[in-house]
């Protein structure tokens, strides 16, 4: 079983949630609900992605619900350091357009 590591931290008034492994069926459920509740409490989400080597539907689904709750609250969500591979999958999905995705977290930070 795959797993992941999550760790999180303030930049301002951004959170930044480090994510560390691969986001799948198996811990999709848990980074949905975890990322749901940062959500409330800041203004700004940011999800490091530097260290996500896999990810599966289950974790598209989870990045788009979050997406989508962030718009309903009117919060800023985005990521960075999307890898390679991931970024694949977002572009074959169509969905690269649908994020705020940044090369590193200066740039994610940067941007108002």
């Amino acid at each position: 079983m795959r797993t992941l590591k999550t760790s999180v931290r303030s930049a301002g008034d951004t959170t930044i949630v480090d994510l560390e492994g691969a986001i799948d069926v198996g811990n999709s459920r848990d980074l949905r609900s975890s990322l749901l509740e940062t959500l409330k409490e800041t203004p700004r989400l940011a999800l490091n992605m530097t260290g996500i080597g896999y990810m599966d539907s289950s974790g598209i689904a989870t990045l788009v619900e979050v997406l989508k709750r962030a718009r309903e609250l009117d919060k800023d969500f985005l990521m960075f350091g999307v890898a390679e591979k991931i970024h694949a999958i977002l572009k074959m999905t169509s969905l690269l357009g649908v994020f705020r995705i940044f090369d590193n977290e200066e740039h994610a930070l940067q941007d108002r």
